[in-house]
């Protein structure tokens, strides 16, 4: 039996280990430094499609989103209302609860490495393989930006998410319902007081609390295509909209079958639709930064086009077709 300890009880550690389970020829530990899990702030959206993947159970599902408004320089531009579920506004510390319950976790086991081995509260880790899913703590802080977000007790309707862009701003901020209230936040390429600056044009409501993360940018992470790593800590994060909890969740999916199957986890992972999208975010941003960095063209780009093409894009669903009609052939 293959002993594998994974660090990290975020979305990728506790997914990868639910994949793993049942079979006899694995197992899989998770060791989590902090006392539970689903502290790390985010929105907590999730797309549609998620659930054939994985459980997601109902007392966990705050909303489900059928609409989405798009703001530039805080004008609105697109308000889609559709018959169709687009995705969930998850409690996501509720929905890595019920998951930790369903696999082998502990909590407050601070994993260190000394001496080419690796510690779990300075005890020898007794396993065959480790899997790093600590996400952007373990990433580069060059690899990554600052996100900020506001609880507040601002009512929005459940079945929509709002989206602002900025002018001259890569980057954007969102309003996303919450149990009670409103997740209001931004995230971008601009220091902590800029970006709570920009975020006081549309903040609104009694602020109940303040946080905020720094977000993986940079795509995948080439050099950590070897089965060690899973989730943010390999670069799973769409870098464009900053979603990870569902490509962090199918990149443990892609690991876990490379483990049960004995294929090797770079070459499936570059056959997925998940790497080459990934890619393809990480691409725009790179040359938007070097060619683009007023968001011109980005904007245009973005916001010229069809809601629901662009909607395609933003959730990695797209083609070379789509990526031309809206980037143009320069791009490809």
């Amino acid at each position: 039996m293959t002993r594998i300890a994974i660090v990290g009880a975020g979305p990728a550690g506790l997914s990868l280990a639910y994949f793993l389970k049942g079979n006899r020829k694995v197992d899989a530990t998770i060791y989590e430094s902090m006392e539970e899990p689903g502290l790390k702030p985010c929105a907590w959206g999730l797309i549609t499609g998620i659930e054939n993947i994985i459980p997601i159970p109902n007392e966990t599902i705050i909303s489900e989103i059928r609409g989405f408004r798009i703001y530039l320089d805080n004008k609105l531009v697109f308000d889609i209302r559709t018959d169709n579920k687009l995705g969930y506004i998850i409690d996501k510390p509720l929905f890595l609860k019920r998951l930790s319950e369903e696999v082998n976790v502990e909590f407050n086991s601070k994993v260190i490495k000394k001496d080419d081995k690796y510690y779990v509260n300075n005890k020898p880790i007794d396993h065959d393989k480790v899997i790093f899913a600590t996400g952007h703590y373990n990433v580069s802080k060059s690899m990554s930006i600052p996100a900020i977000q506001y609880i507040t007790d601002y009512e929005i309707d459940k079945e929509v998410v709002e989206f602002y862009f900025y002018s001259g701003f890569l980057g954007y901020a969102w309003v996303f319902p919450d149990r009670e209230g409103s997740k209001i936040g931004i995230g971008g390429y601009a220091e902590v007081p800029e970006l709570k600056e920009r975020l006081k044009q549309i903040l609104k409501g009694r602020i109940k609390m303040f946080h905020g993360a720094r977000v993986t940018d940079y795509g995948v992470i080439e050099d950590r295509l070897d089965g060690n790593y899973t989730g943010e800590a390999l670069g799973t994060v769409y870098a464009i909209t900053g979603e990870g909890i569902r490509p962090s969740i199918i990149s443990s999916k892609i690991l876990a079958d490379s483990i049960l199957t004995g294929k090797d986890f770079k070459k499936e992972f570059k056959k997925s639709k998940l790497y080459w999208s990934l890619k393809w975010h990480a691409k725009i941003i790179k040359m938007t930064k070097e060619r683009d960095p007023t968001t011109v063209r980005l904007s245009k780009a973005l916001l010229n086009n069809d809601p629901q093409l662009i909607l395609k894009f933003a959730i990695g669903d797209f083609n070379r077709v789509d990526l031309i009609k809206i980037f143009g052939r320069s791009l490809i």
